[in-house]
């Protein structure tokens, strides 16, 4: 029987729940305030572009950023360029370096700029996985190694993979065929890259390739979701979260898929030896903590988020620009024609198409995959050889798309010059050609980073873009809709710059191949 004793303890637990909740709210507003505070003090000597968060106005400048981040480090970067200055993200603060010091920061050991620190806290690891990176570099250094010096012999099959994948979007008993364009890439893409990534007959396997595509967009879901709460709350508003139980999907799925497959191949390694694939390369060289299949499918993972959509949106960005500049379309095929007739589908030809290499670099520097890249955590102070000090705990970024559209580096740098870097490539000689290639990384152009720790797959990634490109070259007639004529505007989400996914592409199957 309910007593009036009974109704005052569960009133009193509720009223002792409530002020516990106000109390833990209050105080964790109460440290991150405090905590901006101090790490304000500790940069005030650096000029601020957009908002300043101050005391109460996180909200706001955070707001301002993701409404007009590309304004405001066009800005930043106009009026700082020689120097430094600040800005709020939407996802924290940060302090964007000029390009004069690169080369003194890009042989910085870890211990004091560390790319995955920064990686794991933006994205909060915790909560995404993310934080495996953490253990080691076994994830990098596999796509660094292995897969690069491995990709003559996985030109074959990704090929193989590209055929079958278009042609399961875009019917090769139609004459046309009107379809999404990020979307059609987006599944060849992850085609292509499952079957580097785990072989066959996994890499055609619908659950996993879901995965693929979802993880990344879950985890940038979570981290997004989760950020606005303060760090004390974070594992109580986890749980509820869609994207957060999307995620252990992912990874239940990744278990289910390879769980297995990791432990017999560590415990018997010579059982698979000879198989040119990733799952076997991480294998074979996992030391320590990372031998073990719980880990080794959380880095799996994380190559999937670094892999599959960056190349779609710069396959994407590409396929766009052909769309509204069908004049390279004679020159392109000209060369893929002659190459592809001379080494067939082979490294050889990858590497030997100047002009398909140029015009994709090219789109690239117009449509940088984000506002801000060589993003780093400082985790102890930092000097430069000017007397500028970086205090640790901070962030450093460079303003990348700004700097790739800067009139010093690249004249007419709003003009797409489709051949402006083969131009520079046949100017130049010897190895100062290779500045000018595709893959090639420098202070005027950060698409794939820089130094030490440019990205490691960005030789598999330029190889999947250049087979995907050239075989739609070859097969198909492209072009947006009847009556579009301008490519549609990207999309910017936070910092993130992004084709427009909702664009329709026309393909036309040529009736001479």
């Amino acid at each position: 029987m309910f007593t009036q004793r009974q109704g005052v303890s569960a009133l009193d637990e509720a009223t002792l729940a409530f002020l516990v909740a106000v109390v833990v709210i209050g105080l964790s507003i109460v440290v991150l305030s405090g905590y901006h505070f101090l790490a304000a003090s500790n940069t005030r000597w650096i000029p601020r572009a957009g908002k300043a968060p101050g005391w109460f106005g996180l909200v706001n400048a955070k707001r301002d950023f993701i409404e007009n981040g590309a304004k405001i480090i066009d800005q930043g970067y106009l009026k700082y360029k020689d120097s430094a200055f600040l800005v709020q993200t939407a996802d924290m603060e940060r302090i964007v370096l000029s390009p004069k010091y690169l080369h003194e920061i890009r042989t910085a050991p870890e211990s004091i700029l560390s790319l995955r620190e920064g990686m794991s806290q933006r994205h909060l690891g915790k909560f995404t996985t993310l934080d495996v990176i953490l253990t080691s570099h076994l994830q990098s250094s596999v796509c660094k190694t292995q897969l690069t010096q491995n990709l003559h012999a996985l030109i074959a099959p990704m090929n193989e993979e590209a055929q079958f994948w278009l042609a399961q979007r875009i019917p090769i008993d139609q004459p046309s065929s009107t379809v999404l364009g990020h979307d059609t890439l987006l599944s060849v893409v992850a085609g292509i890259s499952s079957r580097v990534l785990v072989g066959l007959p996994m890499g055609r396997d619908q659950d996993w390739l879901r995965t693929v595509v979802g993880y990344t967009i879950d985890v940038m879901q979570a981290s997004a979701g989760l950020r606005p709460y303060p760090t004390l709350l974070r594992p109580l508003v986890a749980p509820w979260l869609g994207c957060i139980k999307r995620l252990q999907r992912h990874l239940d799925t990744a278990h289910r898929c390879f769980g297995d497959v990791f432990a017999q191949r560590l415990a018997d390694p010579s059982r698979t030896e000879g198989e040119q694939n990733v799952i076997q390369w991480m294998a074979e060289t996992a030391t320590g903590d990372d031998r073990s299949p719980e880990v080794l499918v959380k880095k799996l993972l994380f190559i999937t988020l670094a892999a599959v959509h960056t190349s779609t949106m710069a396959a994407t960005h590409a396929l766009f620009d052909l769309c509204v500049m069908p004049e390279y379309i004679p020159l392109l095929r000209k060369e893929l024609d002659e190459v592809i007739a001379k080494h067939g589908w082979t490294l050889a030809a990858i590497n030997n198409m100047p002009v398909l290499d140029s015009f994709l670099k090219e789109s690239q520097r117009i449509n940088h995959p984000g506002l801000l890249s060589f993003n780093r955590k400082v985790l102890q102070p930092l000097r430069l050889s000017d007397g500028t000090v970086i205090p640790a705990g901070s962030f450093i970024s460079m303003a990348t798309s700004s700097i790739a559209r800067d009139p010093e580096h690249y004249p007419e740098p709003d003009r797409f010059d489709g051949l402006r870097f083969y131009n520079k490539r046949k100017a130049s000689n010897g190895d100062s050609s290779k500045r000018h290639q595709f893959v090639s990384t420098g202070p005027e152009n950060l698409a794939f980073g820089f130094g030490k720790f440019a990205c490691p797959g960005r030789f598999f990634a330029a190889a999947q873009i250049k087979m995907i490109m050239a075989t739609i070259i070859l097969r198909y007639d492209v072009s947006f809709p009847d009556g579009q004529k301008t490519r549609p505007q990207n999309t910017f989400v936070g910092e993130s710059i992004g084709p427009d996914r909702r664009q329709v592409i026309v393909f036309r199957r040529r009736s001479d191949v």
